[in-house]
């Protein structure tokens, strides 16, 4: 028999229990790093794999497979509490049911569960279809504490991260090396040692947490049914197998043993009056009969009652919060996943959207063909306002839209209504007749087009050539006017 009943026997408040737990860890760790560490190496290498920004999904996914992982550190202590010398093909033996019983609800409706570390061994390891039943017996057994594990593992968690960083980046400033934690390419590079640090952290605050958890539930059982006295026996049975006792008790058990005959027994209870024995038997001192649904002494003090009732209104008032807290919590997940959702339809929507039907917007010629004439000049004023203030968007827009204009009214190039960029370009191309203007309106196009669907902002040179060629076709046409 293993930990936490090794040593000494004696019952334990959830706080021992959980503390028992560790202990358990410390025996158990190397084989933790076969049936959980390197599986969970695994699967994490494999995520980061993913194309693109699709690695980053590794984050989530494993966070959300924790009750899998968790299954394997499970199956492993339950084996070694019973088994301190289990054998590699011994912990092999009956992995696949431990992985898969009860593994879809521990994933659905109660993945958020805050007792999980604790009620998980009620689905996996009794196998029991009263699962609502069973819990509400344990929990008068203090099953309750692990709400406060889950708190503890979390704020464990976060502080093993942050203080992780903090040191790599008070050793990076002692070592003179400086870092603009601002830029992209800093974010792009750190994510990945923030991800390597987040997953050894996984590793052992997880099975620390899971063994914890063993401990509180195992101790439950000992305070609700009295499983401490099954145990010892069976350790006590295992022992005797061990050194080989058995035989001699046997032996000593049949030469030793008495048989008394059926005079010497009729003699014996010729001696005691029945009368006066049923007499001391009706005594009160002997307690009474009374139909209940527990096992209780009879007759119990007024104290008992009075303690029974507390210990009933404190699981209650568990229950309560339980409640009270799963309650919350799907109403949050709800909310999330229909924000997420929201929000992943529009990435997807700007994401996936081809350039040829982002193209189809609007064009830039409809938005200013009511614009007269002799207003051209505010026009490329306006858009080099736009420049000075570091609003490109407007300003090549203004440029561009300047620039087709100033075609189709000084160079007479007519120009479709539903005219796309690309189309004026190609219309361009066609009818000018000087070649300078023909490359100077296609390099304005592109440049536009690429900024404005491809996002990538344009050189300060491209914008005064932009700006050149709108104003030599004013300045031409003004001289052929004057």
């Amino acid at each position: 028999m293993n930990l936490p009943f090794e040593g000494y026997i004696k019952r334990k408040d959830a706080y021992e229990a959980a503390d028992s737990g560790i202990v358990l860890w410390r025996k158990n760790f190397a084989w933790f790093i076969i049936f959980f560490a390197i599986p969970f190496w695994i699967c994490a290498f494999a995520l980061r794999l993913l194309p693109g920004r699709s690695m980053y999904l590794s984050w989530p996914i494993l966070w959300y497979l924790k009750p899998l992982f968790d299954r394997s550190i499970l199956h492993v202590i339950s084996i070694r509490f019973f088994e301190p010398n289990a054998s590699l093909k011994r912990l092999f033996k009956g992995l696949g049911k431990s992985l898969y019983r009860g593994l879809f609800g521990d994933l659905l409706w109660r993945r958020f569960n805050p007792f999980r570390s604790s009620t998980m061994p009620l689905q996996v390891l009794e196998k029991t279809s009263k699962y609502s039943q069973r819990k509400k017996l344990l929990n008068k057994g203090g099953l309750g504490y692990s709400f406060i594990l889950t708190l503890w593992g979390l704020a464990l968690e976060t502080a093993l991260l942050i203080g992780e960083f903090l040191f790599i980046i008070m050793m990076a400033n002692f070592i003179g090396k400086e870092f603009d934690f601002y830029s992209n390419e800093f974010i792009i590079n750190a994510e990945i040692y923030v991800f390597a640090l987040w997953c050894f952290n996984y590793i052992l605050v997880e099975t620390i947490y899971v063994c914890m958890g063993f401990g509180v539930y195992i101790n439950s059982r000992i305070e609700v049914e009295g499983w401490d006295i099954e145990i010892i026996f069976k350790g006590f049975a295992e022992k005797l197998k061990k050194k080989k006792m058995l035989g001699i008790l046997s032996i000593f058990c049949l030469l030793f043993v008495f048989v008394p005959t059926a005079a010497s027994a009729q003699a014996k209870s010729a001696e005691v009056p029945l009368d006066k024995l049923e007499k001391v038997l009706e005594s009160p001192d002997f307690g009474s009969e009374k139909d209940a649904w527990d096992i209780r002494l009879k007759n119990p003090p007024e104290q008992k009652e009075n303690i029974t009732i507390i210990n009933y209104n404190y699981n209650k008032f568990i229950n309560w919060l339980e409640h009270i807290f799963a309650s919350g919590l799907r109403v949050s997940i709800v909310i999330v996943i229909v924000i997420l959702a929201v929000v992943f339809f529009f990435i997807a929507r700007r994401y996936f959207k081809k350039r040829s039907a982002a193209i189809k917007i609007k064009p830039t010629l409809a938005i200013f063909n009511d614009i007269p004439p002799e207003n051209l000049h505010d026009i490329l004023k306006k858009a080099v306002e736009f420049y000075e203030q570091e609003d490109f968007r407007n300003a090549w827009g203004h440029c561009t839209a300047a620039a087709i204009l100033l075609l189709q009214l000084y160079r007479e190039i007519v120009f479709p209504p539903n005219a796309t960029e690309n189309d004026c370009a190609n219309i361009a191309s066609a009818k000018l007749i000087d070649a300078d203007e023909e490359k100077s309106f296609c390099l304005l196009i592109k440049t536009w087009v690429s900024f404005a669907y491809a996002g990538r902002l344009p050189s300060n040179d491209s914008f005064e050539e932009a700006i050149s060629f709108c104003n030599s076709l004013l300045a031409n046409k003004e001289a052929a006017n004057g």
